[in-house]
Parts: C-alpha cells; sequence; structure tokens
C-alpha cells in the first residue's frame, strides 16, 4: 500500500530534482549558519569568563605589590629616620670636636720660670737637644 504511494513522489523529486538539491543545500546551509552562531556565542562567553577570571588575577596581584610597595616605603622611611638620627649625631660631636680644638689651648705663658731658664740656656749653648 505504501509502495503505490511513495513511487508518484519520487517521480516528482526525479523531475525537479536541481530544485530539490538546492532546497537540501540551502537547508544544511542554513542549519550550519546556526550551528557556527551557536559555537560562536559558547566562545565569546568562554572569552568573557577568562577576561573575568584575568581580570581578578591582576587585581589581586595588584593589591599585593600595592602592599609590598607600602611595606618597602615603610622600611625606607624607617631607614631615612635612623639615618638622619646617626647624621645629627655625627654633626654634634664634629661639631663638639671642632670647637675644642678651636678654643686657644696655648697662651704666651705656656712655660713656668724654670722652663723658661732652661729654653733660654739652650738657646745660648747653641744646641738644639735637651739637657
Amino acid at each position: 500500500m505504501y509502495g503505490s504511494a511513495v513511487v508518484p513522489i519520487l517521480t516528482v523529486l526525479w523531475k525537479y530534482k536541481t530544485w530539490v538539491a538546492i532546497a537540501a543545500f540551502f537547508i544544511l546551509y542554513v542549519g550550519q549558519i546556526a550551528y557556527t552562531d551557536h559555537l560562536s556565542k559558547k566562545l565569546r562567553v568562554a572569552g568573557e569568563q577568562c577576561t573575568a577570571k584575568i581580570q581578578d588575577i591582576e587585581q589581586k596581584h595588584l593589591k599585593a605589590l600595592t602592599e609590598k610597595q607600602n611595606e618597602i616605603n615603610q622600611v625606607s622611611a624607617d631607614y631615612e629616620a635612623t639615618k638622619s638620627e646617626q647624621r645629627v649625631q655625627v654633626e654634634t660631636v664634629t661639631r663638639e670636636v671642632q670647637k675644642i680644638i678651636d678654643r686657644p689651648v696655648y697662651l704666651n705663658h705656656c712655660f713656668d720660670d724654670d722652663g723658661l731658664q732652661q729654653l733660654n740656656s739652650l738657646i745660648a749653648s747653641g744646641t738644639s737637644e735637651p739637657p
């Protein structure tokens, strides 16, 4: 019973085989475009997720870098404070030493009477060696 109904359909299809082939290729083409569009949407979503993960990792790294930089700046500030304290101490010592050196220690009265007599006797004898 089915055999008699199939034969006229096949003859009609055979008569319009070019149009049937074009229709079949068009259906395949539309199906391929739809599937490609579906895959491109999945790829776009995966790319957005990957970009979000990368940005999250970058933010974490920037935060860690900022914390380390702040820690380094604190250590540097402590070092500079200690260095400036030491510099003040060194300058103070240097100034005190310069003040001590700048004071006149020896005056014109550096020899007492006995020392002056010995010096005069050396000068009078003409020798440079002390007795």
